[in-house]
């Protein structure tokens, strides 16, 4: 029974994420007052729990036991619940029955999950500037002491694809620790490398609503699965398909809290990071290292 709940909101959340896939972003780039986002993220009923920042591991579930949760009920919604024999929802409780839900919700690419410090980056892979960003955060890492201060990473993506790459990099990063950084610095270069790829040779560069749709040329390997041969140990060929289908339920978990972190924070542009829970502003790495020191 209770697994099967947490079938019923795995659905849910692949609904949420094809809805916010299908929503134009504010990329933070350019004066448009695109409102996809910001309606990806809003709620009649359920006003976010709090904006700006505060504290660091909030939405540690290592370090916190009750998440924060902006999608909560109005006053009249909590008190018809129960008489309908309903009780409030919560992440932690519903995806539970996932193996590996808490680095679903909180997928730790560097330094101790337990870490005083965080760094919380939030990424949209359709959007140019977050391949800009992560190279920043990988210039912070190497400065950053992984005993006390982690990197977390979310992918809230305007193409679909994007999911299924943020769930690979939640896979790695149980999987093949220390290895989850350098593949998103890949797959984010690769993704602008084949859009530059496909406006060359076609005119105009697609939306990635699934793997095929990442590719030049029809001999091309799709992003994840060209990766799969770079890891450390590399995964065999009879994994491949297990591994691939687990990305975008895993990636979609992830989605969920994404928007939970940028409701909760007030952040309407992607890509972002949130260092210690304060909002940063195009980050440098030097300002990153800063704010977690």
């Amino acid at each position: 029974m209770y697994q099967h709940c947490g079938k019923l909101l795995l659905a849910g959340l692949l609904a949420l994420a094809c809805l916010i896939s299908a929503c134009s972003f504010t990329d933070g780039s350019s004066g448009s007052s695109s409102s996809g986002l910001t309606a990806a993220l809003s709620h009649e009923d359920t006003p976010a729990v709090a904006a700006g920042g505060g504290t660091a591991n909030a939405f540690n579930p290592w370090m916190q036991k009750t998440l924060p949760n902006t999608r909560e009920l109005s006053t009249d919604g909590k008190r018809m619940l129960p008489q309908m024999g309903g009780s409030a929802s919560r992440i932690e409780e519903e995806a539970a029955y996932r193996a590996h839900w808490r680095e679903e919700i909180y997928p730790v690419v560097f330094g101790n999950r337990q870490a005083p410090h965080e760094l919380l980056v939030l990424l949209d892979f359709s959007n140019p500037r977050s391949e800009t960003l992560w190279k920043q955060v990988m210039t912070a890492s190497r400065s950053l002491d992984p005993s006390q201060c982690k990197i977390v990473v979310y992918g809230l993506n305007k193409e679909n694809y994007g999911t299924d790459l943020m769930g690979m990099a939640i896979w790695i990063s149980y999987e093949r620790k220390g290895q989850a950084m350098a593949y998103l610095d890949y797959a984010l270069s690769r993704w602008n490398a084949v859009k530059a790829g496909q406006k060359k040779a076609r005119g105009k560069a697609i939306p990635f609503t699934n793997e095929y749709d990442a590719t030049v040329k029809s001999t091309d390997f799709p992003i994840h699965y060209a990766y799969l041969s770079r890891l450390k140990p590399a995964v065999p060929a009879s994994r491949e398909m297990d591994i691939t289908s687990y990305c975008y339920d895993a990636g979609s978990v992830n989605t969920y809290q994404a928007v939970q972190i940028c409701r909760y924070y007030g952040i309407t542009a992607l890509p972002a990071v949130v260092a210690d829970g304060k909002v940063l502003s195009s980050p440098s790495a030097e300002d990153m290292i800063k704010a977690v020191r």
